[in-house]
């Protein structure tokens, strides 16, 4: 099973940080509301930052490592791992996205959270990734490439 991984400054950056806010954010909105500042706002605060903040790491919309081969993609981040088996899939879309550098990569199976994930091309060997998608999901199990820009 073939893994890639992002640099861990990039890593830190772009997907920790983020976090980090959102923590920031709902610390200071509760903090806003036990202070006796009970605007609609910092409840949009609170509550908007708390459900970003469970989909950011219970749905992993950008996983820190792809771990690929013929039979499943497993996707990790933090302390939260999705498996997907390819047999089990009822639909994989990998939309490119050359402006902004990503892949948006939709994996289809009867799940909630998950299955929706982000990957940049800073991640190491993305070519190599890029590859490994196509031919494991589409010629291989044979659903359709959608794409948002050609690659």
């Amino acid at each position: 099973m073939k893994s890639y991984r992002y640099r861990p400054l990039y890593y830190f950056l772009n997907i920790l940080v983020p976090v980090v806010f959102m923590l920031g954010i709902v610390m200071w909105g509760i903090h806003s509301l036990i202070m006796g500042e009970n605007t609609s706002f910092n409840k949009l605060l609170v509550y908007g930052s708390l459900l970003l903040l469970f989909f950011s790491l219970v749905g992993i919309h950008s996983p820190s490592q792809v771990k690929l081969d013929k039979e499943k993609i497993v996707l990790k981040a933090l302390f939260v791992t999705h498996t997907f088996y390819w047999s089990n899939l009822t639909f994989c879309q990998i939309r490119v996205y050359e402006k902004v550098g990503k892949v948006y990569l939709r994996l289809g199976t009867k799940r909630i959270i998950g299955g929706r994930y982000w990957i940049s091309s800073d991640i190491n060997e993305f070519d190599d990734l890029w590859k490994e998608l196509k031919k494991c999901s589409f010629s291989e199990h044979g659903y359709a490439l959608s794409r948002g820009e050609q690659k």
